[in-house]
């Protein structure tokens, strides 16, 4: 992975912190140093302790406060680096620091998978916490924070946080993940579309971000139903795509499900088609995010046109809270969970979706997913032999959902 671009980033970032503080150091108030992120370069390698026994401690020095221990043969990932420490991530335990010696480092090497499991990746601590604890099962992450405007001009979103972008990456550049930019194209480009120089102009804005950013392709998400400038449409990805593929880079376009999109035309213009089932244009109506049946039906029909190894799955991870006024709100699993201990709610099952929910105060109703619901839906992979499955939302899931995976 190309990663020049997103150190220096990173050191930037280190230099301003400092410059804003005057270059000094913080009083620290207790005997274990901050801990803040000190190398970037192993985030994300593999390693197996070598040593008989080895003390995890809170902060790399020997009077960091002991955390628990790990003995020889033990595999762990490498989160950080500095002076003659390593902080690593058992794969049962706690995250702490321990002398780099008793570490080797492991060649990783990602054995051929015939699916595709990709991770749409939105920042934020439950998803990168995710990436920790499930990088090693995922092909790919497709980075949230690009979007392309009417005109074809690519900008970063308002929340975009390059030190999280350049972390998130690194890591999974180091345990050999596909990285995806995932660019929004929240409306029709209208402009874009009819004009040929702008066409250019813009692939070679993505060009150079996936270059900047290491990044091995694209996932171009049209977030509304294209009508009928879709034509044209697929006919620009068509053109981002072989740019790319003469860079050995890919290109994947995610589309909603509507019976009016030519998706055999879509699959055409890239190497996948991430597929996704969409609520009902005025989403207002509690009820399941993806009921079953309507999932598969819609797989069904897409696969009767097309080949179904050119198809990802993508699916919802968390709910959507409903209340009796106002607008639904999304919610990870765990804020679900604590909701309805909160309410002292029963979690029901419907049967007909395969999906649980649950209902509270005067009106208050929650659908979500969970590791049963999901089952389901991975469960289609394998019977129609599709390309693979992309978790929406990384962070938001059941972790349990990972043992089916």
């Amino acid at each position: 992975m190309n990663q020049g671009i997103i150190a220096a980033l990173l050191s930037v970032l280190f230099y301003l912190t400092s410059l804003f503080t005057g270059g000094q150091a913080q009083p620290v108030k207790s005997i274990d140093p901050p801990l803040t992120q000190q190398s970037y370069i192993v985030l994300g390698q593999v390693g197996t302790i070598s040593a008989d026994r080895v003390t995890i401690r809170h902060s790399p020095s020997t009077d960091g406060k002991p955390l628990g221990t790990v003995t020889r043969d033990t595999k762990v990932t490498i989160l950080d680096e500095t002076a003659n420490w390593y902080k690593i991530r058992p794969s049962i335990g706690t995250d702490g620091w321990v002398p780099n010696y008793a570490v080797n480092m492991d060649k990783l090497e990602r054995s051929a998978v015939a699916k595709e499991l990709l991770g749409i990746y939105p920042g934020g601590d439950l998803a990168y916490d995710s990436l920790l604890e499930n990088g090693q099962k995922l092909t790919g992450i497709a980075s949230l924070g690009w979007k392309l405007d009417s005109y074809g001009e690519l900008a970063v979103t308002t929340d975009f946080d390059y030190e999280e972008m350049g972390r998130s990456l690194y890591f999974a550049g180091n345990q050999e993940m596909k990285t995806y930019a995932n660019i929004t194209i929240s409306a029709s480009p209208t402009r874009l579309l009819s004009m040929p120089s702008l066409q250019e102009k813009s692939i070679q804005q993505i060009v150079g971000t996936l270059e900047e950013w290491g990044l091995k392709g694209v996932l171009i998400d049209i977030a509304y139903v294209p009508g009928e400038e879709q034509d044209q449409l697929f006919d620009f990805v068509g053109k981002l795509t072989r740019q790319l593929q003469q860079d050995g880079l890919q290109a994947n376009l995610a589309l909603p499900w509507n019976a009016n999109i030519d998706y055999v035309a879509a699959s055409r213009s890239v190497d996948h088609l991430i597929l996704k089932y969409a609520l009902d244009s005025d989403g207002a109506k509690p009820g399941p995010l993806e009921p079953l049946p309507q999932v598969e039906a819609m797989i069904q029909d897409i696969t009767s046109n097309l080949s179904a190894d050119k198809v990802i799955l993508s699916i919802s991870t968390g709910g959507i809270q409903w209340s009796r006024t106002g607008v639904p709100t999304p919610l990870s699993h765990r804020e679900i969970l604590e909701l309805a201990a909160r309410q002292g709610a029963s979690v029901r099952w419907d049967t007909e979706s395969k999906t649980p929910y649950f209902q509270y105060g005067a009106g208050e109703e929650v659908w979500f997913e969970n590791r049963y619901s999901l089952k389901y839906k991975i469960d289609l992979v394998e019977k129609y032999n599709l390309g693979g499955l992309a978790l929406r939302n990384l962070g938001q899931e059941d972790a349990d959902v990972w043992t089916h995976l």
